[in-house]
C-alpha cells in the first residue's frame, strides 16, 4: 500500500503523461497516445518519487521529471522494438508493427526530445546530466547487444550490457529523486547502488521468465531471447553445463522452428541455468537492500525495501 502523498504523485505523473500524448504533433498522436496511456509499472517514477520524497522536493519539479522518464523509458522500448522487429509487447501490437518503421523511429525521436525538454524546463542541469548520461549508455548498451546477437557472451559482457540498458535508467531515476529532494551526497550515492543492483536483478528476473514464465504475460512467446539470439544470463549458463552446441545453433539459426526452439528450450532448462540466475539476481537484491540501510527510515524506504524484496520470482 503506497503513502497517500506518493499515490497522489503518482496521478499526477499520469495526468502529465496523457497531457504530453494530447500535445503531440498530429501525425505522431495516435502511436504517443497509445504507448503513453496503456499502462504500465511506472517504476521509474515511482523510483524517482519514492526517493525524493526522503527529503523535501518541489512538487511541481519532482511530477515533471517523473513523467519524464517514463517518457524516456518508453521511447527506449519503441526504438528496442524497431531493432529487433518485435511484433507484439505485453501482448499488443508495437508501435513498429501497427505503424511500420518510419512512424515507430519518429516516435521513438519525438519522445527522447520531449522528455529532456521536461527536463531542462526544470531548471536543474544535475538532473539533465543525470539522464543524458543514461541515454547515452542506453544507446551504447543497445548497439552492443545488437553486435553480440547470436554469438557468445561471457558473464562480464552481459552484466556490463544489463547495467547500460536496463539498470541505468534505475539508477537515475533514483540518483534524480535523491537531487531533487535535496538528499546528501552519501545518501544519494546509496539510492544510486540500490537503483543500479535492482535494475541488474529486474533484468535477471525477466530473462528468467523469458523461459519458465506464462506464454504472453511477457507480450512475447517463450524462448524468445533464445529465438532472436539474444544472448542472457540463463543462456550463458546453460552453455557452460548443458548442450552447448545445440543452444549455439538454435542462437545462430535466423527464425528457427519450432521443434528446433523447443529442443533448445529444453536444454537450457535440464541445466542449473535457471536456478543459477536467481541465485545471483538474489545477490544483486541483497546488495539494494544493505545500501537501503543508510537512507533514512520511513515509508518511502519500506516501499522501496518491498520493490526489491518482490523482483526475483516474480510472474511479470
Amino acid at each position: 500500500m503506497l503513502p497517500e502523498e506518493i499515490g497522489e504523485q503518482l496521478g499526477a505523473v499520469e495526468k502529465t503523461l496523457v497531457g504530453v500524448a494530447e500535445g503531440a504533433p498530429r501525425p505522431l498522436a495516435a502511436p504517443v497516445h497509445e504507448v503513453l496511456t496503456s499502462g504500465g509499472k511506472r517504476l521509474r517514477p515511482l523510483l524517482m518519487i519514492l526517493s525524493a520524497n526522503m527529503g523535501e522536493p518541489d512538487r511541481e519539479a519532482l511530477v515533471s521529471a517523473a513523467a519524464a522518464v517514463e517518457v524516456l523509458h518508453t521511447a527506449t522500448l519503441i526504438h528496442d522494438d524497431v531493432v529487433d522487429r518485435a511484433e507484439s509487447r505485453r501482448g499488443r501490437p508495437t508501435t513498429v508493427a501497427a505503424y511500420g518503421r518510419e512512424v515507430a523511429v519518429a516516435t521513438g525521436d519525438y519522445l527522447f526530445a520531449e522528455s529532456f525538454a521536461r527536463l531542462a524546463d526544470i531548471g536543474d542541469p544535475r538532473i539533465v546530466r543525470v539522464f543524458a548520461e543514461a541515454a547515452r549508455d542506453l544507446a551504447s548498451g543497445e548497439l552492443e547487444q545488437f553486435r553480440a546477437s547470436g554469438d557468445e557472451v561471457g558473464i562480464e559482457e552481459y552484466l556490463r550490457h544489463i547495467r547500460m540498458k536496463t539498470a541505468g535508467l534505475f539508477k537515475a531515476a533514483c540518483v534524480a529523486g535523491g537531487t531533487l529532494g535535496g538528499l546528501s551526497i552519501r545518501r544519494i550515492d546509496a539510492l544510486a547502488t540500490y537503483g543500479q543492483s535492482l535494475g541488474v536483478a529486474f533484468q535477471m528476473s525477466d530473462d528468467v521468465m523469458d523461459f519458465v514464465g506464462e506464454p504472453g504475460v511477457m507480450g512475447k512467446g517463450a524462448g524468445s531471447d533464445l529465438a532472436e539470439g539474444t544472448i542472457t544470463l540463463p543462456i550463458i549458463l546453460a552453455m557452460q553445463e548443458g548442450n552447448a552446441g545445440l543452444i549455439r545453433k538454435v542462437l545462430r539459426t535466423p527464425r528457427p522452428e519450432k521443434a528446433l526452439l523447443e529442443a533448445g528450450i529444453e536444454a537450457v532448462l535440464e541445466t542449473r541455468a535457471i536456478a543459477g540466475t536467481e541465485e545471483r539476481a538474489r545477490k544483486e537484491i541483497e546488495t539494494a537492500l544493505m545500501e537501503l540501510e543508510l537512507l533514512p527510515a520511513g515509508p518511502e524506504r519500506d516501499v522501496l525495501h518491498m520493490i526489491a524484496s518482490e523482483v526475483v520470482g516474480r510472474d511479470a
